[in-house]
């Protein structure tokens, strides 16, 4: 990841597209990073594909899709652009920049779409691969096939409409900052519970811990 900051540094000074990448729609209706965004989501999707299907030759159409979607989504996105350290060079209103981090985390992650579409236009296919590839490098050695892909709230639903039981509802309040979510879920006359900064994650964890709940019995 080093390498990979290093030449972001590069990036940001020699691509007039990369300075671009950094522009959020709040500060111009006209001259922003939307376009690459949607370029950059394309090209993301293309690469992470291929390498999963390359990578794992065993797998089939679901679980492949299953992956990358554990891969590529919006918590795992704005990690990688954090970590980019480029946060302090996006340009966003002041009205933006005065929200909590919570709700800025869509914001980095088309950000960092955004960029690879940069990175696409002015460095061509085979460095914007490299590129995804390198920032990504640590999310996809932890993948392994055998594990289970699914998100706990849809491994919920399947094992409970396979039980013949209704669906919980997920109830999550905000702290006044709203910077952290609690779920509460009422389910077979108990109270599971979880937090998390992000409102899915919270949803997640609780669907987790039912989940668990459920094996024990």
């Amino acid at each position: 990841m080093t390498q990979t900051l290093q030449i972001i540094n590069k990036l940001f000074f020699a691509l007039p597209e990369f300075q671009q990448a950094l522009i959020h729609k709040s500060v111009s209706q006209s001259n922003n990073n939307e376009r690459l965004e949607f370029l950059g989501d394309a090209v993301l999707e293309v690469v992470i594909s291929e390498y999963l299907f390359t990578t794992f030759p065993e797998l089939d159409e679901g679980a492949l899709t299953q992956i990358r979607a554990s891969l590529v989504n919006t918590q795992s996105l704005s990690e990688i652009f954090l970590q980019l350290d480029c946060k302090d060079q996006l340009k966003v209103s002041k009205a933006t920049a005065n929200l909590d981090e919570t709700h800025k985390y869509s914001i980095f992650a088309g950000t960092l779409e955004a960029c690879i579409g940069a990175v696409f236009i002015g460095m061509g296919w085979k460095e914007a691969k490299k590129f995804i590839l390198d920032i990504f490098q640590s999310k996809l050695n932890m993948v392994k096939p055998t594990d289970e892909h699914k998100d706990a709230k849809s491994r919920l639903q399947e094992k409970l409409q396979a039980m013949g039981v209704d669906l919980p509802s997920y109830n999550v309040l905000a702290n006044k900052e709203g910077n952290k979510f609690k779920c509460h879920v009422q389910f077979q006359g108990q109270t599971f519970s979880a937090s998390s900064s992000l409102k899915k994650n919270a949803e997640q964890k609780v669907a987790e811990i039912i989940l668990q709940d459920l094996e024990s019995l």
